[in-house]
């Protein structure tokens, strides 16, 4: 017997091999359907079910009955002898395990072993791939918002999950710092330049009209000076009349800036990143086609060799329409301009050339529109693999005070920074409320229920149970630690016991679960069905008992709970404080 049957993925594998060996033993040439274990509503039912044979019995030519009572009988006789006490056959065909207390028993052992480390590597080798995660990739033309937030502090959780079960995953941020957005961004900081300076300067009408730009004039004024005033006061008032070397200079100095900022704010959010691709980067080496060099040069150049641009009314198109797209699209203007989403595609290119395995790009609400063209775009690449490029489209988020929606802050024009909600709440608040649904959904936030130090408040329940063990922990013996070696004492396990470590159990599945659908809220739902757990656990179970093993086996199952709620926190970027 190993370790590995004392969690419900290894109980899973050890059926699904003595559902395998059923099959080939009666000459069934099927492949069974993985093996998935659920937790009866009811104790009656057991402790574990599979509904395997069920959903198998068909393709295999037997009655679904029939093969539940075989794998049940192949299984524990085989490695389920020394865990389980018996089976049931159920309903059309359910097989109910009925565990004894040496898996509960073992299954406790686990958890103490692994720590904080249960559940890593969950995922099986040969289903591990090198991943790359794009998410928030904000125009560096002002401050990151609510909405921002949402988006990295789902991708920054989707991430560490992703590389706590076993994918070798790179985080980047995609700095869209070329085209026409980045020029308006620079005419409308030198606009609140030349204002700084006593000009008579306004911002363009398509310019960034946010007060942010006035902070960002007066750190350009304290760097370099009145430099740009003389260019400035040969155009007055027109700022878009500008020459091109003083807006180009005036665009840069403002990107670094405003990216600066960017990484201070992410670093207060707790979300970091490996690399951060500039858009005009990609421009930028050899392999000039089309007038264009580097990535965004051997791009047009893969494609051309596909016979998939052509040229009309003076611009180059690409054929998205044979890869599903409803029409063309063009990628060079008839000035000769890049359009963005040229760009997009030589970006997608240089991440293939990186050698990632699979790539996610996590895009806001905005860019539902855009998602067939981009797919079509990359499928028209060589190799011309869709299924490598997975696009997640975002919700917005509602902030909700006193019961009704209301900004949270005037002092930058209508914008709701990152930084602004942090004030607000924490970040462990921000943090864990912004994961709390499906990416897919809307989210309302509530900035007085974030602030509650009561149960209704999700974050505080979950912090509170992981600080209540810890303060548990601390009154025991020794701290409540096990001394190394030690087994877990052979205790009678009893049934909130059995319930508690149910629920721990299912932590690895949870993961793979959440990593699988990209959904870190799936974490969050399984800490506050913990947290709910242990408190169940403690008003039922005395754990400083007069009986010394039982004593033990309370304070290694506390242990395990609070490295539980520990891990499941960290992966979502929350703190687990030892005391509130």
């Amino acid at each position: 017997m190993t370790d590995d049957l004392y969690d419900l993925n290894g109980l899973a594998a050890s059926l699904q091999a003595a559902l395998d060996e059923e099959l080939t033993a009666g000459g069934a040439e099927v492949k069974a359907p993985a093996v998935e274990l659920t937790l009866p509503a009811r104790p009656e039912h057991g402790d574990v079910t599979t509904n395997a044979a069920l959903i198998t019995a068909k393709r295999a030519g037997r009655v679904p009955r029939e093969l539940a009572e075989a794998v049940g009988g192949r299984w524990l006789a085989g490695p389920g002898a020394g865990v389980c006490d018996r089976f049931e056959v159920a309903g059309p065909g359910f097989l109910n395990l009925f565990l004894n207390d040496t898996w509960y028993r073992g299954a406790l052992d686990k958890l103490l072993a692994e720590g904080v480390d249960y559940g890593r590597g969950a995922l099986p080798v040969p289903q591990r791939k090198r991943m790359n995660i794009e998410f928030v990739s904000v125009n560096p033309t002002g401050p990151l918002h609510v909405g921002h937030a949402r988006y990295a502090s789902y991708g920054d959780a989707l991430c560490r999950i992703l590389a706590f079960v076993g994918h070798d995953v790179t985080r980047e941020f995609y700095v869209n710092d070329y085209g026409t957005q980045m020029l308006r961004f620079g005419q409308s900081l030198a606009a609140r330049y030349g204002q700084r300076l006593g000009l008579d300067t306004p911002v363009p009408e398509e310019g960034y009209q946010g007060d942010y730009l006035l902070d960002l004039a007066d750190e350009l004024i304290a760097t370099v000076g009145d430099r740009y005033k003389p260019a400035l006061e040969a155009v007055v008032p027109d700022v878009t009349a500008l020459p091109a070397e003083v807006t180009g200079e005036l665009k840069l100095w403002g990107r670094d800036a405003i990216l600066a900022q960017f990484r201070v704010t992410l670093e207060r959010l707790r979300v970091p990143f490996d690399v951060w691709t500039p858009e005009s980067s990609l421009y930028e080496g050899d392999g000039v086609h089309r007038g264009f060099g580097g990535e965004v040069g051997k791009s047009l150049a893969d494609l051309d060799g596909e016979d998939l641009l052509y040229d009309e009314d003076g611009a180059a198109w690409l054929k998205t329409t044979q890869y599903g797209d409803d029409k063309d699209r063009v990628l060079i203007r008839g000035t000769g301009d890049p359009t963005y989403f040229l760009s997009d595609i030589a970006y997608h290119r240089d991440k293939m050339d990186r050698g990632f395995e699979h790539m996610i790009d996590i895009w806001g609400a905005d860019h539902h529109g855009y998602v067939p063209r981009m797919k079509a775009a990359f499928t028209a690449l060589p190799p011309h693999d869709p299924d490598k490029l997975e696009l997640i489209i975002g919700q917005l988020v509602n902030l909700l005070e006193s019961g009704e929606s209301r900004r949270m802050s005037k002092r930058r024009g209508d914008i709701v920074t990152v930084d602004d909600l942090v004030d607000a709440i924490g970040v462990d608040a921000a943090r864990f409320l912004l994961v709390g649904r499906s990416q897919d959904t809307t989210l309302e936030l509530d900035i007085d229920l974030a602030v509650q130090q009561s149960n209704q408040n999700p974050v505080y329940y979950v912090q509170y149970a992981h600080a209540r063990i810890c303060s548990i922990l601390k009154n025991l013996p020794g701290g409540g630690e096990r001394p190394a070696g030690e087994a877990v004492p052979a205790v009678t396990v009893g049934p909130h016991e059995r319930s508690l470590l149910q629920a721990l159990a299912r932590f690895p599945d949870v993961l793979l679960s959440a990593a699988d659908t990209r959904s870190p809220h799936r974490v969050h739902g399984y800490l506050g069905e913990l947290a709910a757990e242990f408190h169940v656990f403690y008003r039922h179970c005395r754990v400083l008992s007069d009986d010394a093993d039982v004593a033990a086996f309370r304070a290694g199952l506390c242990t395990a709970v609070r490295s539980t709620l520990a891990a499941g926190l960290g992966l979502l970027g929350v703190s687990a404080p030892e005391s509130m």
